[in-house]
């Protein structure tokens, strides 16, 4: 399996194009990390925080952001040499100071542990699409806590593994068969996986692959998490008072969205992003477990 690092090296130079607001109808992906980072700074500025650390800053436009829509001390790491670069570049050009940004692989527990005694404890700490690539769920959210004030918030971004229920494609298969049917017998499986492969679209989506210089997202480590149970993983780790925040709204199960005007499908993608109910664990391919810690 490619490197972590390896693709966001790549992906490096453009990443910041998530979140510029200029192209929120002409980029071809979605802007999901836009409506991501404006829920957050909305969560943040609901619990009057004044200093936020922030788990895989990437390039650092949200850390920026955050810092200067809300007049708050910010810190932050990125495991990327690349974007850890472009990360400082880039306080430098909005007058702040580049050292605010570091490069700290969070599988490195020493180097995890020296970072939070060197730079303390913060209001709230953040980690947009970190998890994904961790595979010790339990020690990441104790990470993310080692740089958390007693009665500070945590907000912890994943991929959410519910949405293969709206899929109908071999996402819901994996879903079914290794989650739901977890427990049962073979003969069991094999007759569900038979059914399944003539109902779904088990070819779908095709898996990305090397693009130029850089391994693909679905080259690299990049988990899908159970809410409920991502929720537990929380909980144990000294956190109350949990809720979900979602985002990534799909108005349609992705392979028939090719078939609607994609400036129409957009808006609607974008009306439904001010959706809070229990909707978006079946609708949103991402979500926010935000927390206050005992």
């Amino acid at each position: 399996m490619a490197q972590v690092s390896d693709h966001y090296d790549g992906s490096a130079p453009s990443y910041h194009e998530q979140y510029d607001p200029e192209k929120i109808w002409t980029n071809e992906e979605y802007p999901a990390n836009y409506f991501r980072l404006n829920k957050v700074i909305r969560i943040l500025k609901d619990r009057e925080v004044s200093s936020v650390y922030e788990l895989g800053a990437a390039e650092a436009s949200p850390i920026i952001r955050i810092a200067k829509d809300l007049n708050v001390d910010v810190r932050a790491s990125d495991l990327s040499p690349e974007m850890v670069r472009l990360g400082r570049e880039n306080l430098e050009r909005n007058g702040m100071d580049p050292e605010l940004l570091t490069q700290v692989d969070i599988n490195d527990r020493d180097a995890v542990r020296a970072e939070a005694d060197r730079v303390g404890q913060f209001d709230a700490v953040i980690a947009l699409g970190v998890i994904p690539h961790v595979e010790d769920d339990a020690w990441f959210v104790e990470a993310m806590s080692m740089f958390l004030k007693p009665g500070g918030t945590l907000i912890l971004q994943f991929r959410n593994s519910m949405f293969a229920m709206f899929t109908f494609n071999r996402l819901t298969k994996e879903l079914i068969l290794d989650d739901l049917l977890a427990n049962v017998g073979p003969e069991f499986k094999d007759a569900v996986e038979k059914d399944l492969d003539q109902r779904l679209a088990v070819d779908k989506p095709p898996k990305r692959e090397w693009d130029k210089d850089a391994p693909a997202y679905d080259e690299i480590l990049a988990r899908f998490h159970n809410p409920f149970e991502l929720a537990d993983v929380v909980k144990a780790q000294g956190f109350e008072d949990l809720s979900f925040g979602w985002y990534n709204f799909h108005p349609t199960y992705p392979m028939i969205a090719g078939g609607i005007d994609p400036t129409e499908y957009r808006r609607q993608q974008i009306e439904l992003e001010d959706d809070e109910s229990w909707r978006g664990m079946f609708l949103c391919s991402a979500g926010m477990i935000i927390a206050t810690k005992k």
